[in-house]
């Protein structure tokens, strides 16, 4: 996964500032505020003047996104995601994309591990296994953007999938695709495999690559390798 480097948040939304979209001159810190306003949000210009200049960089999940709607782009865009809205697209906060993280995870993790690893990080601040379960359950939904952002890593997924529904299909189906060749033995025998590749003939790799597409291929798969291990006894 590729970090989201520090001070992006400031950079992000000063641009939108400078250039901002549907709009030739610059969009200054209480028109900004004004918009948030009128959209329901509650946000004041001296916040989003120190959001710029980085001074605050730890702005809630429901700022990102009072931000991005009045400055018409995707939340995941401060976050390192797109920038472009979908037609018709509501992009919010997606609660359960964090159960999935946990489903999907290699082995038995618990809030207290991931809490724990967060927290000894310390890029990201501290974070408890509590709150984790508060988020897990939806009784609390507004994480702080390092909170965001120290899950993402932890979990080996882009910050950006916490807001994105489209990016959030395409990281699930790569970690389904994943969890399912790690209960095959597949991850394990290929990591074992890219070691002794040095040591093997080109004729055993052939053998173990054709081995591989037979027992892809439904009722094909006789065991050559099986048979071939009787015969030598």
């Amino acid at each position: 996964m590729t970090r989201v480097g520090e001070g992006l948040f400031a950079a992000v939304l000063d641009d939108l500032c400078r250039h901002p979209p549907a709009r030739r001159r610059r969009l200054s810190n209480v028109e900004l505020a004004a918009a948030i306003r009128d959209r329901g949000g509650d946000i004041g210009h001296a916040y989003i003047a120190q959001l710029r200049k980085g001074q605050k960089d730890n702005p809630t999940r429901q700022a990102i996104e009072d931000l991005a709607g009045a400055l018409g782009v995707h939340p995941a865009y401060f976050v390192g995601g797109r920038r472009e809205l979908a037609e018709g697209e509501t992009p919010h906060w997606r609660h359960e994309a964090l159960k999935t993280l946990f489903d999907t995870a290699h082995g038995t993790v618990s809030p207290e591990d991931v809490a724990a690893a967060i927290s000894s990080n310390g890029r990201f601040g501290s974070i408890s296994a509590s709150y984790i379960r508060e988020l897990l359950n939806g009784v609390s939904d507004n994480p702080r953007l390092k909170h965001i952002l120290g899950l993402a890593e932890h979990f080996d997924v882009p910050p950006a999938y916490f807001f994105d529904d489209r990016l959030a299909r395409w990281v699930d189906s790569e970690r389904a695709d994943l969890v399912q060749l790690r209960e095959l033995g597949v991850v394990e025998f290929v990591t074992r495999l890219a070691g002794k590749v040095p040591e093997l003939s080109q004729q055993t790799r052939r053998a173990t690559i054709q081995a591989i597409a037979d027992a892809l291929e439904p009722g094909k798969y006789e065991g050559w390798f099986i048979r071939r291990d009787q015969e030598s006894r």
